[in-house]
């Protein structure tokens, strides 16, 4: 047990309690790399855009960016605006007398003013905060085990009130901002799938339905380009990382800035890259479609009994359909009567403008990795960087967002967050991309651009939202409107997702609340 005299240095006493902090902090970037990092590739990698390979460098350029650049934000929200910080306060006072120093109830003004009574954040906090990663840490990995995609936000928080129940009862937690947060829980799903089913409307009606799908594709790329990396970037500079000075640039500088890189993007994917991307895709396809008359001729000579005869009519047909899609598969724009059945009837993919969405699946999901950076990155280091504060100041209170230690942290978390995608994401990649709604890369690509254009928002306003809610949602909304019906839907997986979401803030909290009176009780002897 130890005896925590709280003197000038006292925080070396729990040296030990603070490595394991880095060591647990370091399994919660390993689970949330494996579950909540794997959404942001599930379709991409489902649709077969992307290789896991690919999925992997990616993620680890832009997951760390995002969380340099715009982590802070939520950094701040996790470790200090749950709760009250104050009331795991301590004030201590000198003792000239016989030179030790003792607790007090509090420090008058004259007191702080002489310096022999300094007020610092307890080791209960530093123990609390252990026990909320170690919460986090547990729930995370056993859902990336069973391939659940959880949420790594409702782990960090319901791990974090659940340790301040037990250590300090209700009385400090922050119930409004709380509140605040689990709506947005619920809110950022709905937002995510309303912003990717307009995407994929977008995408429906302003190439499926055109009379060259191909065509059109080709035409609407560069705009697609120009929109995402203007939203992104205008999230990167305008009241962007201190560190880097971008919380000084103007609203209007940043829109200027952002609209200048999205143009010079946008022309060079128009002139310089609109011919390659023409011959990719038209490779690609005359390569599926070799692919698929060997298979029809195949089938011709397996067998000559009178079911597999009519099985090869049946794919004969198929693959016929299938290299005239670019004619038939195009649905009459006066077919459906009235706004609605027009917005609802599904229409056939041309599959030569799939192979062109290709390309922009990649830019969202390298959109919503970002994203995820920003916002997600935070809640594996959140608890840590107050376990650092209190060590190295004394106060977990202490400002952190402009200190070169706390990009160190959050640095610290993106790699193990790359660690964790590397060993378990696949398992999770599989659930999202695969078996919820079938995947295309026009309705991949609306999914990504709808979870990252909510998460973005959510970062901005320091909300700590979960990645994977906003991918879910999208995913389901996109399939419900690519398919116009609810049979487009597994609503079987659905359901055991939406279990596991509503199970995570219970079991984190009463693990967390487990492991921080544990050690409260036989480290510390507070509890």
């Amino acid at each position: 047990m130890i005896d925590v005299v709280y003197a000038p240095g006292w925080m070396d006493q729990l040296q030990g309690v603070v490595i394991a902090g880095f060591i647990v902090s370091f399994l919660v970037a390993f689970g949330m790399g494996a579950n909540d990092v794997a959404n942001a590739y599930g379709t991409s990698v489902g649709s077969g855009v992307l290789r896991l390979w690919h999925a992997y460098i990616l993620s680890a350029i832009l997951n760390t960016l995002g969380a340099l650049l715009l982590g802070y934000q939520v950094t701040q929200t996790i470790s200090k605006d749950i709760f009250e910080i104050d009331i795991y306060d301590v004030h201590s006072q000198y003792n000239q007398a016989n030179n030790s120093y003792s607790l007090v109830a509090s420090c008058s003004r004259n007191v702080y003013e002489t310096s022999t009574c300094t007020r610092y954040t307890s080791a209960d906090y530093i123990v609390g905060e252990l026990g909320a990663l170690t919460g986090a840490a547990f729930w995370l990995i056993l859902a990336s085990v069973t391939k659940m995609p959880v949420s790594a936000t409702h782990s960090i928080v319901g791990a974090s009130v659940g340790f301040s129940l037990v250590l300090r009862e209700a009385g400090g937690i922050k119930w409004t901002k709380l509140t605040g947060i689990v709506i947005s829980w619920v809110a950022s799903p709905l937002l995510a799938g309303i912003f990717g089913s307009i995407f994929y409307l977008i995408v429906k009606f302003s190439v499926m339905r055109r009379r060259d799908p191909f065509e059109a594709a080709l035409k609407i790329v560069p705009v697609f380009f120009w929109f995402t990396l203007t939203v992104n970037m205008f999230t990167v500079f305008y009241g962007g990382s201190k560190y880097l000075n971008f919380d000084k640039i103007s609203w209007w500088v940043a829109l200027l800035l952002s609209n200048a890189i999205g143009v010079i993007v946008a022309l060079f994917v128009y002139f310089v890259l609109g011919n390659w991307i023409r011959r990719r895709a038209l490779r690609i396809y005359d390569k599926d479609m070799a692919n698929i008359a060997t298979n029809a001729r195949g089938w011709m000579c397996s067998s000559n009994s009178t079911n597999e005869q009519s099985k090869r009519e049946k794919n004969i047909g198929t693959s016929i359909e299938l290299q005239s899609e670019a004619v038939a598969d195009v649905d009459d724009p006066t077919k459906p009567d009235g706004v609605y059945q027009l917005l609802i009837t599904p229409v056939k993919e041309d599959r030569k403008a799939i192979e062109v969405f290709n390309l922009l699946q990649i830019l969202s999901a390298s959109f919503l990795m970002f994203s995820h950076g920003s916002n997600d990155t935070a809640n594996a280091i959140g608890p840590l960087v107050g376990i650092w504060m209190t060590y190295k100041t004394g106060q977990a209170s202490t400002p952190s967002d402009d200190r070169l230690d706390l990009q160190l942290l959050i640095l610290f978390g993106a790699v193990g967050q790359v660690i964790g995608l590397i060993v378990l994401g696949h398992r999770v990649i599989k659930t999202l991309g695969k078996e919820i709604t079938e995947v295309t890369a026009p309705s991949g690509f609306a999914v990504e651009l709808g979870a990252a254009f909510t998460t973005l928002i959510a970062s901005k306003l320091g909300i700590p939202v979960s990645t994977t809610h906003c991918a879910v949602g999208a995913v389901v909304f996109v399939g419900l409107t690519r398919t116009g019906t609810l049979s487009g839907v597994s609503w079987t997986k659905f359901r055991d997702i939406i279990i596991s979401w509503l199970v995570t803030l219970p079991v984190s909290g009463a693990v967390a609340a487990l492991v921080a009176y544990l050690l409260g009780h036989f480290l510390l002897g507070s509890v």
